[in-house]
């Protein structure tokens, strides 16, 4: 009787550890950053876009994209390097960027030279959120966004870690922004 307790509570013990699943009390860190990018062209479009975390982690995504559909997505995620982290934040917490107020827009039905950039930038407890359809609605923040536009492109430019993770949906085209709720 003793040896079928025994039995009976080691296969519920490896019940209950087999439920319990890995080791996933940590939540994810919060959004420091949202960049998203679409040129689009005559007959597919281009996009990028990367995540940052607020503990350095990032989730970046590049997709070529025909009709509608990716074509090819690959996904790219890693650890900002110090230097990086701070260029970065130095950017974001720059007061003429903080300050930055750009007045959320209703997008026409037709857009002439389309080239999209979202921006969602962690705050506290909101979001500062920019949305630019095209160059020329990008003009007047120019001077503002040329160094967060800048460490992108050169962040970009460098060798990411490619990753097996799938796709974040914060960076799916599919819905109708790409910015946070405040």
């Amino acid at each position: 009787m003793r040896h079928q307790i025994t039995v009976l509570c080691g296969v519920v013990g490896l019940s209950l550890a087999a439920a319990a699943g890995p080791n996933e009390t940590a939540k994810e860190a919060a959004v420091r950053l949202l960049l998203n990018e679409v040129q689009a062209g005559t007959m597919a479009s281009e996009q990028n876009c990367t995540l940052v975390f607020a503990d350095r982690h990032f989730h970046s995504e590049k997709a070529n994209r025909r009709m509608g559909k990716d074509t090819n997505r690959k996904v790219f995620e890693g650890n900002l390097s110090e230097g990086e982290w701070n260029a970065l934040t130095g950017i974001l917490d720059n007061k003429e960027f903080r300050d930055l107020n750009v007045p959320q827009i209703v997008a026409p039905l037709v857009i002439e030279n389309a080239h999209t950039y979202a921006i969602s930038v962690g705050r506290d407890t909101k979001f500062q959120n920019m949305e630019f359809l095209d160059n020329k609605s990008r003009k007047p923040y120019e001077l503002q966004l040329k160094p967060l536009l800048g460490w992108w492109k050169s962040f970009r430019g460098g060798r990411l870690p490619e990753s097996n993770a799938p796709p974040d949906a914060r960076c799916s085209l599919d819905s109708t922004h790409a910015v946070f709720s405040q």
